[in-house]
C-alpha cells in the first residue's frame, strides 16, 4: 500500500518546481510565518530531520483536483499529491528556489514581503544560535529602525551582500557562482578579511552549512495509487487534525513524564494561583494571557543565567561562559531540578509584576501592552528581590521604554536575555540598558496610534491616567478603585459625530492625540455633540471643570471654542513630552509634526504659537 524512501531535498524542489508534485485543491494555503521560515533554514542547515513527507500516487482511482504549491503555475497533472508536509516543502521552496521576496507573515500576523539570507561569519561560528544566523530581511533589502529613519543592514546590491558576507539563500542549493564572486570581492578589497582570506570562511562555511543543504534527505511516504479512498482519507485526516505541531510545552512534560512528574498537573495549579491573582470582580486579571510556555521561558532565563554566574565564578572568560537565552532548544534542556529549583520563585516573580502593573494604571488583561514584556519583568523580580523606590523608578524607565519602543512585538527571546542581565546591572549600578539606551518615540507615531491593538496606544492610555488624569465628575487623580467603579476607559475628546461633520479626517479624530481616560456616564453626556455643547452640561455637575481638562492636558479655552486645530496640536506636544519623560528622554519639539498632519488632512487652521 506504501513505500518509504530517502529523497534529496533537491530532487523534491525539482519536482515542486516542476510542478510534479501538487496539492490536492482542499489544502489549506500555505500560512507558515517569517519565524518558522527561519527555524526550518535554521535546522536543515545543521543536518536535522524536519519529518517524513507524505504523498498519493496520481493516476489512481482517486481524482483530486490539484494546485502548485504557492508561488508556482503549472498543468493540471503532477505525479504525486502531497498530503502531508506542504507548509514544510513550500516554505523551502520559497526560500531557495523561488526568484522572488516570499510572501508570509510576522509574528503580529502581518502580511510582510522579504528576503532570506544567511549570516557566514555567524553560521561558521561554534558557539552561535544557527536561528540567529538566518536573516529575513524586508523586499527591499533594508533593515530599518527608528520608524526608518536609520539603515542598520543593507542588501540591496551584491557588493553589499558579499561585503558582510550574506548569502542569499536562493544560491544554497547553487552557492558557487556567487561564492567565488564574493572571494574576487575581498581579494580587490583593500579591507582586511575577517578570516584573513575569504577562501577560509569559504570552505568552513561549505562543510558546515552548505554541504548540509546540498546532501540533505527527507523521508518521503509514497501512498500507492491502488490505496483505497477510505484509507487516504483516513491517513490525511490523522496526520493533517489542526496542522498544529507539539508545543515546547508539551515536549517538556513528555520529558518529565519519564521522572514521574505532571508539569500540566502543576502548571495547572500554578496558573490558578497567578490567573486570579490581583484580579477584580469581573475583570480578567493581568496574568490571563501568560501560559506555560511563558512561565518555563521564565525558569530558563533564571537557569541559564545561574550556569552562566557559575561559569564565571570557576575562571570561565565572559565571552566563553554560556549565555542567558530562553529559546526553544533551551528550555527542553531544562531537568527536573532545574523546574524544582526555579519554580516557586518564578510564580512569586510573576505576582510581583502584578503589582507593578497596578502601579503602572494596567489592572486588565485587555489593556496590558505586550504580554510577552512580563516574563523578563517576573524573572528580574527574581533576580532582584524587593526593590527600593529608585529601583522601581529604573524599572520603570525600562518598561516604558520596551513599550513605546515597541521592542517586544519578535524576536523576544532575545531580548528577554538582555533584559535579565542588562537590567539588573542597570539597577544596580546605574548603566543603562541597550534597551533604554536605544528606545526612541517619533511625534509622528501620536497621529498613527488609533486602536487598542497597538501595545504603544495601551500604554499611553496607562501612563496618562498614572499621570494624574483625574476623574472627569470629581477631578480627584484617578484610582484603581475610581477605574473599576466608574468604568473608566479611552474616549474622543472631539467626538465622532461632530468631527465628520467639521470635514475632519478619522486619521485626525481616531488618534490617541484625541482620546483620554473617560467614565462611562460623562461619555454618554458627550455623545455626538461638539465640545463647547458638552461642557456647558458638565459644568452643571462638575467643580472647577476647567482643572479637570487641565489634568487631560486640555487647554480649556481652546476646547470650549472647539478649536480642534490648536488642540490638537497643544495636546499632541503635551503627551509627546509625557512619554520622553517616562522614558528618561529629553523633551523635543514635536508640533512640526502635528500641523503637519492637520495640512495633510486638510484642516490647516493651526494658530502660530
Amino acid at each position: 500500500m506504501f513505500e518509504t524512501n530517502p529523497v534529496l531535498l533537491k530532487k523534491l524542489l525539482d519536482d515542486v518546481e516542476d510542478c510534479n508534485i501538487q496539492l490536492p485543491d482542499f489544502q489549506r494555503g500555505w500560512i507558515w510565518d517569517d519565524d518558522r521560515v527561519r527555524g526550518l533554514l535554521a535546522s536543515i542547515s545543521q543536518g536535522f530531520p524536519i519529518g517524513a513527507i507524505m504523498m498519493l500516487e496520481s493516476g489512481g482511482n482517486i481524482n483530486f483536483k490539484c494546485r502548485p504549491v504557492e508561488g508556482l503555475s503549472g498543468n493540471g497533472n503532477p505525479e504525486n499529491f502531497l498530503l502531508d508536509g506542504q507548509q514544510r516543502l513550500t516554505s523551502l521552496y520559497q526560500a531557495l528556489r523561488h526568484k522572488d521576496s516570499v510572501k508570509t507573515h510576522d509574528s503580529r500576523g502581518k502580511l510582510i514581503n522579504c528576503w532570506y539570507y544567511i549570516d557566514m561569519i555567524n553560521a561558521s561560528a561554534p558557539n552561535v544560535d544557527r536561528e540567529d544566523a538566518i536573516i529575513s530581511v524586508p523586499q527591499d533589502k533594508k533593515i530599518k529602525r527608528d520608524f526608518g529613519r536609520k539603515i542598520v543592514l543593507d542588501l540591496s546590491s551584491r557588493k553589499l551582500e558579499y561585503g558582510q558576507h550574506m548569502i542569499p539563500t536562493e544560491r544554497l542549493l547553487d552557492p558557487m557562482d556567487w561564492l567565488f564572486e564574493y572571494e574576487d570581492y575581498w581579494r580587490n578589497n583593500n579591507v582586511r578579511h575577517p578570516k584573513g582570506d575569504p577562501a577560509t570562511l569559504r570552505k568552513e562555511f561549505k562543510s558546515k552549512v552548505l554541504e548540509n543543504f546540498s546532501n540533505y534527505s527527507l523521508p518521503v511516504i509514497t501512498l500507492k495509487r491502488g490505496t483505497p479512498k477510505e484509507a487516504v482519507c483516513t491517513v490525511f485526516e490523522k496526520v493533517n487534525t489542526g496542522g498544529v505541531s507539539l508545543s515546547t510545552f508539551e515536549l517538556v512534560t513528555a520529558v518529565f513524564a519519564a521522572n514521574n512528574f505532571s508539569l500540566r498537573n502543576d502548571w495547572e495549579k500554578r496558573r490558578q494561583d497567578m490567573h486570579s491573582y490581583g484580579v477584580l470582580q469581573g475583570i480578567e486579571g493581568v496574568l490571563q494571557g501568560i501560559e506555560g510556555e511563558q512561565f518555563l521561558q521564565a525558569v530558563t532565563l533564571l537557569t541559564t543565567q545561574q550556569r552562566r554566574k557559575q561559569a564565571i565564578a570557576n575562571g570561565t572568560p565572559k565571552d566563553q561562559a554560556p549565555p542567558i537565552s530562553c529559546k526553544k532548544r533551551d528550555i527542553l534542556e531544562l531537568s527536573l531540578s532545574d523546574y524544582n529549583y526555579w519554580a516557586d520563585e518564578v510564580q512569586k516573580g510573576f505576582k510581583e509584576a502584578v503589582n507593578f502593573l497596578h502601579g503602572q494604571f494596567v489592572f486588565a488583561q485587555r489593556d496590558v501592552p505586550y504580554n510577552t514584556q512580563l516574563v523578563p519583568l517576573a524573572a528580574l523580580y527574581v533576580e532582584l528581590g524587593k526593590l527600593s523606590a529608585n529601583a522601581e523608578s529604573l524599572l520603570e524607565s525600562w518598561y516604558w521604554s520596551g513599550i513605546f519602543g515597541e521592542r517586544y512585538g519578535s524576536a523576544v527571546e532575545t531580548q528577554f536575555a538582555l533584559d535579565l542581565e542588562e537590567v539588573a546591572v542597570y539597577i544596580r549600578e546605574g548603566t543603562q540598558p541597550r534597551l533604554v539606551a536605544e528606545a526612541s518615540f517619533v511625534p509622528e507615531r501620536l497621529i498613527s496610534l488609533r486602536t487598542r491593538s497597538s501595545a504603544a496606544y495601551k500604554g499611553l492610555y496607562a501612563l496618562q491616567m498614572k499621570s494624574g488624569a483625574a476623574d472627569w465628575r470629581t477631578g480627584k487623580s484617578l484610582s484603581l478603585a475610581i477605574w473599576h467603579d466608574e468604568n473608566i476607559d479611552i474616549h474622543h475628546i472631539f467626538p465622532v459625530a461632530w468631527c465628520k461633520n467639521q470635514g475632519i479626517p478619522s486619521s485626525l479624530y481616531n488618534s490617541v492625540i484625541n482620546k483620554t481616560p473617560i467614565d462611562a456616564h460623562t461619555n454618554r453626556i458627550i455623545g455626538g455633540q461638539n465640545p463647547s455643547s458638552y461642557l456647558k452640561k458638565l459644568d452643571k455637575e462638575v467643580n472647577n471643570l476647567d482643572q479637570v481638562l487641565k489634568k487631560h492636558w486640555l487647554e480649556p479655552r481652546l476646547v470650549r471654542a472647539d478649536n480642534f486645530s490648536e488642540s490638537f496640536v497643544k495636546r499632541g506636544q503635551e503627551i509627546f513630552e509625557l512619554i520622553n519623560k517616562a522614558m528618561g528622554k529629553p523633551s523635543v519639539d514635536g508640533r512640526k509634526a502635528f500641523k503637519d498632519a492637520l495640512k495633510s488632512g486638510g484642516v490647516d487652521d493651526v494658530f502660530v504659537w
